[in-house]
């Protein structure tokens, strides 16, 4: 066992090394995975449904690892000057990339996007990541989402009259 974590554990300083290294903004999903494996609400009375379903599922999100990949990364960009930004992955798959249209039904299968509004079709993995880089991108120096003017912003300058 300790050897499958050791290989996981150099899989993840490896991938990282070589993302911040060609990268110098990385974006993530802020993925909550306690939550995404947390076991079904159940009691011996009543037991839940598609139990054993949920524990493989469980088992397959744990074994990604994608919390050690994170810290991988966050490590790794300490040293080449990358930033990691994290972005909420609300509505990613079902949002179009062309048009920003959102609707559950725009995502038809697990690999296939096409969009109600105006016909855009892509992979939905594709799609849901131009969705993520583009939410990355939009992340203001002062970590916020630049929906509004941030609370960490400098006031406004006596000397110049300007906003910063």
């Amino acid at each position: 066992m300790g050897r499958v974590t050791d290989r996981r554990g150099d899989f993840c300083a490896w991938t990282a090394n070589r993302i911040t290294a060609r990268n110098a903004l990385v974006v993530l999903e802020d993925l909550k995975t306690r939550n995404m494996s947390a076991s079904t609400s159940h009691t011996v009375a009543a037991p839940g449904v598609n139990v054993a379903q949920k524990r493989g599922l469980n088992r397959v999100i744990l074994d990604k690892g994608w919390h050690r990949l994170e810290l991988a990364l966050t490590s790794a960009a300490r040293y080449t000057g990358s930033v990691v930004a994290k972005v909420s992955p609300a509505y990613t798959s079902q949002q179009c990339h062309a048009c920003k249209h959102t609707a559950p039904e725009n995502r038809e299968s697990q690999a296939v996007f096409r969009c109600r509004a105006c016909g855009h079709t892509a992979h939905a993995d594709v799609n849901a990541a131009l969705n993520i880089k583009a939410a990355g991108l939009a992340v203001s120096a002062c970590g916020d989402l630049g929906i509004s003017r941030s609370l960490k912003q400098e006031p406004v300058s006596r000397a110049t009259g300007r906003n910063p």
